[in-house]
């Protein structure tokens, strides 16, 4: 972004909130299509780390594809490509193809030929779209290495495409291949699409968490930005008011980014680890006005370490250097390391979430 030093404050606040609205509208668009029982709707759930999509419904069947919406990701489970209820005329037209940001081609066993040439269309029209070979778990025969069963999906892929093409492995029953699927979903989207994938989508592994918390480092900037802006609510014991009604919805989308649902938090409250319990503790206070304040309370008591330059490119000189800001966006880093280090602990025990 450009420097702004001479913006006026009334400019820069429209502005920054101009960058949370568009933010917060901003949708990724994930499309998977492939045979029926290959384990489309149990990925998608995986994905995102909710049930979002039924288990074992076939769109082949329906009247239309199957879309499921959350944290500003739509997943759309496309049915059959050149079936008699879904001619390949007018296929495009009738699911939005080309608003689709990425497509995965879902199979558990050899690709058919409907999908190979849906696929091809797909590269014509300039589409990222990988290749899934999913229920990883069940690839076995008896006196066969795992590896060049592996090479038979592949090659059986190639054949079909007619090149080579990346191929990851995934079975949603142990989670292996999760992890490369979600990077390499991340890698194939644009920058501020490939943030919000970070932010919304399940995490597999550490790097993936770290990530997840680089991008969600930019939302609190933004949102504590505004939050300083509108100073509609006083911190008590000083003479500075912020909004708090937009720290609690960051704070929620916080919480959601790390699949830390209320339940789950309450859950976790009472493990028998204690840094589990302090950590989810402290998730479940401050997630509602009351916890906010408190938390700005005491951060504004301490001192607030001047906000450096670095954040004049994001939410403009003016802001940058208000007291406001300072104590807002110190408050929602202190949040987001709660969160992120009970996400880490959580993972590293293997519990699920």
């Amino acid at each position: 972004m450009r420097w702004r030093s001479g913006m006026p404050l009334h400019d820069e606040v429209e502005r920054i909130r101009g960058e949370l609205y568009k933010d917060d509208r901003l949708r990724v668009s994930v499309a998977l299509f492939g045979q029926p029982g290959a384990g489309k709707s149990s990925l998608i759930n995986k994905m995102i780390g909710q049930k979002l999509a039924a288990v074992g419904v076939e769109t082949d069947k329906t009247v239309s594809a199957g879309e499921y919406e959350s944290k500003g990701i739509t997943f759309v489970d496309l049915p059959g490509y050149g079936t008699k209820k879904f001619p390949k005329e007018g296929y495009f037209e009738e699911f939005d193809i080309p608003s689709r940001d990425l497509f995965l081609c879902v199979t558990s066993g050899k690709l058919l030929q409907s999908d190979a040439e849906l696929f091809s269309e797909l590269i014509k029209f300039g589409k990222i779209c990988i290749f899934v070979s999913n229920k990883y778990d069940e690839l076995w025969e008896d006196d066969i290495p795992l590896s060049e069963l592996k090479q038979r999906r592949r090659d059986d892929i190639v054949k079909h495409v007619g090149h080579q093409v990346p191929v990851v492995f995934t079975s949603c029953r142990t989670n292996e291949g999760l992890d490369d699927l979600q990077n390499l979903i991340a890698q194939n989207l644009h920058e501020a699409k490939r943030e919000r994938w970070l932010r919304s989508a399940k995490a597999y592994s550490q790097v993936f968490l770290e990530e997840k918390k680089n991008a969600c480092e930019r939302k609190v900037q933004i949102a504590a930005a505004v939050s300083a802006a509108n100073g509609l609510n006083p911190i008590p014991g000083t003479d500075v008011a912020v909004d708090i009604s937009t720290l609690v919805v960051l704070f929620r989308e916080i919480r959601e980014s790390y699949g830390l649902a209320d339940e789950l938090v309450v859950e976790l409250k009472q493990q028998s680890v204690p840094l589990i319990a302090q950590l989810a503790g402290k998730a479940a206070q401050y997630a509602a006005k009351e916890g906010i304040l408190m938390l700005l309370k005491s951060v504004a008591t301490r001192e607030v370490v001047k906000t450096t330059v670095r954040f004049v490119p994001v939410v403009g000189q003016l802001i940058a250097a208000s007291i406001g800001f300072g104590i807002t966006y110190s408050a929602g880093m202190s949040y987001l390391k709660d969160c992120h280090d009970l996400a880490t602990e959580v993972l590293n025990k293997r519990l699920s979430y």
